[in-house]
């Protein structure tokens, strides 16, 4: 059965790189980052001085969940982190010191099998929902492979996750109802409850300079599209009655602030950015600097947490949180359904 898996696995990535991987590097081009290219083939690789702890979060989010892990580690063992999109990579590059940061190899099995050839791994700690099948297939015949923070896939049951989510030597979860669905797959003592990581992860706020000028704010984290536009018809209204106060915008992609600033002109706003000013004196402050929102939430009235109304699924609640501050999101919050439980219980 894994040989059919692995075929229908290969045909279909190879259909789908060719198809869609020139429109995903000049997406990324076009918008400032590199997709490392050359690191994906594992054509252009760094050397190490001793057999690294790979650890591989896909997105940024991930990566500042991880944190607290990866600087533990690192404080003891050498780290080779993998992330997958070029977001993650300038932000892993830019905040984090004493880790090798490589982009991870195209999921094809002859390029994980030339990356565990050269990097040499001890063991690969993976976070959250990474279930690519020869990553986790080909590390998994030479080294452990953990999960940790596990994000299980809604469709747990077919074929395809039976056979990766076996590869595993131990999964780290969230919560007692994880334990019980993953229990169904794989043997109970490769399972540990832990609590999630997101908890752990906001412990490294910035000191950073905000000047209200006496203003109320409206704080809308991590928003996507249609979100923006939404919050900005709500802020209109809000604005009648109270004109002393302000909408800070931070969008979870920076690259959308021309975006959003032709939204915020069509409804006749005034607007400024982070990287400019460090005083709220317009309508609407957008924040196009990355790494600070989290340490922003504590300067907030109100607070929005994006990817919430827009069907991602939801980001982090525990950051505004955990600053003392009540979070308004929307419907769509599969993705932090424990995180929304947790906050319920706290008054």
């Amino acid at each position: 059965m894994v040989h059919l898996i692995r075929f229908i696995y290969n045909l279909v990535l190879f259909v789908g790189f060719f198809i869609f991987a020139p429109f995903w590097i000049l997406f990324s081009k076009k918008n400032g980052y590199s997709v490392g290219f050359l690191e994906r083939l594992v054509v252009k690789t760094k050397k190490l001085n001793s057999r690294p702890v790979w650890i591989h979060c896909a997105s940024t989010g991930e990566i500042k969940t991880a944190l607290p892990i990866i600087n533990y580690i690192s404080s003891q063992k050498e780290v080779l982190l993998t992330v997958f999109s070029p977001r993650s990579y300038e932000f892993a590059k830019k905040y984090i010191e004493n880790v090798n940061v490589v982009f991870l190899p195209f999921d094809f099995g002859f390029l994980i099998r030339k990356f565990l050839k050269v990097y040499k791994p001890k063991v690969l700690i993976i976070e959250e929902g990474e279930f690519w099948f020869n990553l986790i297939y080909f590390s998994s015949k030479e080294i452990p492979v953990l999960s940790i923070n596990t994000r299980l896939p809604k469709n747990i049951n077919n074929i395809y996750y039976k056979e990766i989510l076996n590869r595993f030597s131990k999964f780290i979860v969230k919560n007692i109802k994880d334990k019980e669905l993953l229990s169904n797959i794989v043997s109970e003592d490769r399972i540990t409850v832990c609590g999630n990581l997101k908890l752990l992860s906001q412990i490294n706020q910035k000191n950073i300079n905000l000047d209200k000028a006496g203003r109320k704010i409206i704080l809308a984290g991590s928003t996507h599209n249609p979100e923006e536009e939404i919050l900005i018809q709500v802020f209109d209204e809000i604005k009648r009655q109270y004109p002393e106060i302000s909408l800070v915008l931070a969008p979870r992609h920076i690259e959308r602030v021309k975006e959003i600033i032709n939204l915020i002109n069509k409804y006749g706003f005034s607007y400024s950015l982070r990287s400019n000013t460090t005083i709220i004196n317009t309508d609407i402050y957008i924040v196009d600097t990355v790494g600070e929102l989290s340490s922003l939430y504590k300067f907030a009235d109100a607070v929005f947490v994006g990817g919430t109304i827009a069907k991602v699924g939801g980001h982090n609640i525990f950051e505004p949180i955990l600053s003392g501050k009540k979070v308004i999101i929307g419907k769509n919050f599969s993705k932090i359904q424990d995180l929304v439980e947790e906050a319920k219980n706290l008054n």
